[in-house]
């Protein structure tokens, strides 16, 4: 395919510059996903991005850049900010991808009216610090029940996730660690339905029933959507409206409901979500291909933009 004329005014000149038609992949060449996914894209140039010194700007050689290594790596996040603001559309836009934690995901949630367990920020602290002071535990106890979770405000996999059952252990788990990371305590939610909901392109929704295990022994299971379908639209139009915000066009959101039929958010940002080829149903798996690739080839043949530092700022929405 041929590369496309983008036309750039820059103060009072205008710049015109050749945008290829490529499309760029950050994964491994083994995973089963990305291998389905580039078997679907016949007709379009792809190639595994190696990246090593890069003048900046780099000069943008792909259209689409698909970035699905499980943990962002700073530089090449760094030089795809870049290329998505000389024009390069990338999946998931490099602009919010790297500020997904745990403290942007509760309030992202309480800005959009999304529930979400009642969680409590907790500073780290080192030896000497500076504008910081210890958490106002007696304030903590009046507000979070017991058992709760203490949780890293960066972390994933079930990294540093503990149980808490009393504010002395709170106490005892945050002084051995405040020295190295953000933490947060949650409200633990007692569920009886868990989903990981897959969202493409800000407008495909898939429920996919989830038993949540650590180390990457989670189980997907076939859903029965009976079980909630009072709270399923509702589900459905919180996900989307969150990765319209966010900008995501490929996104796992978890969510569960308690006893009571209640709906709580528990992850926001799975922003390079595991699709286990031969651990997933194939349907589920063949819907999350066939979604992806639609998505990637929409943005390949359109001249969408991520929306970036000039663009309006994500959080005025309601403003």
């Amino acid at each position: 395919m041929p590369g496309r004329d983008i036309i750039i005014r820059i103060g009072g000149g205008i710049k015109q510059m050749v945008i290829g038609m490529k499309i760029g992949i950050f994964e491994s060449k083994d995973d089963p996903f990305i291998q389905d996914v580039i078997s679907s894209l016949r007709g379009y140039e792809t190639e595994f991005v190696l990246l090593g010194e890069n003048e900046i700007p780099p000069n943008p050689d792909y259209r689409v850049v698909i970035y699905r290594y499980g943990h962002h790596d700073p530089y090449i996040t760094e030089i795809l900010k870049v290329l998505s603001l000389r024009g390069t559309y990338v999946i998931n836009n490099p602009f919010t991808f790297s500020i997904t934690n745990k403290i942007m995901d509760a309030n992202s949630c309480s800005f959009l009216d999304i529930p979400h367990p009642k969680t409590i920020a907790l500073p780290l602290i080192d030896e000497e610090p500076e504008g910081l002071k210890e958490p106002a535990w007696e304030k903590i106890e009046k507000v979070m029940k017991f058992p709760c979770i203490l949780k890293s405000y960066d972390g994933f996999a079930w990294d540093n996730v503990y149980i808490v059952n009393s504010m002395s252990e709170l106490k005892n788990l945050y002084d051995s660690m405040k020295s190295r990371t953000i933490l947060l305590a949650q409200e633990m939610i007692k569920y009886k339905h868990y989903y990981r909901v897959f969202c493409v392109n800000k407008k495909y929704v898939l429920f996919v029933k989830w038993i949540p295990k650590p180390h990457g022994l989670g189980e997907y299971i076939y859903s029965d959507l009976a079980e909630i379908e009072n709270v399923k639209e509702k589900i459905i139009n919180w996900t989307i409206e969150l990765n319209s915000i966010l900008d995501f066009d490929f996104n796992a959101v978890e969510w569960c409901i308690d006893e009571n039929g209640n709906p709580f958010l528990i992850e926001a940002f799975n922003e390079t979500p595991d699709v286990p080829k031969g651990r997933m149903p194939e349907g589920y798996y063949r819907w999350i291909v066939d979604r992806f690739v639609e998505c990637i080839k929409e943005k390949a043949n359109s001249n969408a933009r991520n929306r970036n530092i000039f663009s309006p700022s994500i959080f005025l929405k309601n403003q």
